[in-house]
């Protein structure tokens, strides 16, 4: 199956140093016009191509939407590593602005912010607080953001990972990015050994609450996904996607509303 991949050549000279991941950084290169990222805590790089799959097979924005494929990075022509690769969705002139960088630049404690309100309360009171600094309207994109994270599980959203585009124009919506950690991709704190069913409980949500059914729920979300297509796309993977594949089939029996 490696075989039949893309196969990007890096070097240590390319490599990116920052924080991917609330868990520790992930080695990163950038190639030409390519972010290339490797496999860490087990098979991100496969729940990055899984989730981008996914998406297109939703009502997502195209111009949301960022293109992740599997791949083998070969660094120095010596080190091998499974992971993934995606096009830099920047255009001359643009930078990537986190919210946490935001919240911090206006003296906002978001855990403070947490203590004080409900989820849904802390969520549209960031919904408000981007409108008004950032003049971007945020509600749809940050209920379809949570919705879509608890689908996929994923447990990395942390404040550096929701971000917005700035420009000569102002700020723009960013596209969704950084599925790595979905899917229960941590092999360390999701053994392959264990069941399913267990590794479901234990994996918790961010940043607004560690429920993920409460997060997607606290807004009424437009997500939507095609059902067929999902169920075609996971039948048709079956064989690679190996316990992803039952994960896949768990969740949209729990987040049945989001499909069609």
């Amino acid at each position: 199956m490696l075989m039949s991949i893309p196969v990007l050549q890096v070097s240590k000279n390319l490599r990116q140093s920052f924080v991917t991941s609330s868990k520790g950084d992930q080695l990163k290169w950038k190639i030409g016009n390519l972010w290339g990222k490797a496999d860490k805590f087990g098979y991100e790089g496969l729940a990055e191509w899984v989730s981008y799959e996914l998406i297109t097979r939703s009502n997502i924005d195209k111009r949301l939407v960022v293109p992740y494929k599997r791949c083998l990075l070969i660094e120095d022509n010596d080190i091998t590593y499974e992971g993934c690769y995606s096009e830099d969705f920047l255009l001359p002139g643009e930078s990537i602005i986190t919210l946490h960088r935001v919240l911090e630049s206006y003296g906002v404690n978001f855990e403070q912010l947490l203590q004080r309100q409900s989820a849904k309360s802390a969520i549209l009171s960031i919904v408000d607080f981007l409108k008004s600094t950032l003049k971007l309207d945020t509600l749809n994109y940050i209920s379809v953001m949570l919705s879509l994270d608890a689908f996929l599980l994923n447990e990395d959203r942390h404040l550096n990972n929701i971000a917005f585009i700035h420009g000569p124009a102002g700020y723009k919506l960013c596209p969704y990015f950084d599925h790595g950690l979905s899917l229960l991709s941590d092999t360390t704190d999701y053994p392959m050994t264990m069941p399913t069913s267990i590794a479901l409980r234990k994996v918790k949500a961010k940043p607004f609450s560690t429920d993920f059914s409460k997060q997607a729920r606290a807004l009424e979300s437009p997500l939507s996904f095609n059902r067929s297509s999902v169920t075609s796309f996971i039948d048709e993977n079956e064989a690679e996607l190996g316990r992803v594949a039952q994960i896949l089939r768990t969740q949209i029996n729990k987040y049945h509303f989001l499909f069609q």
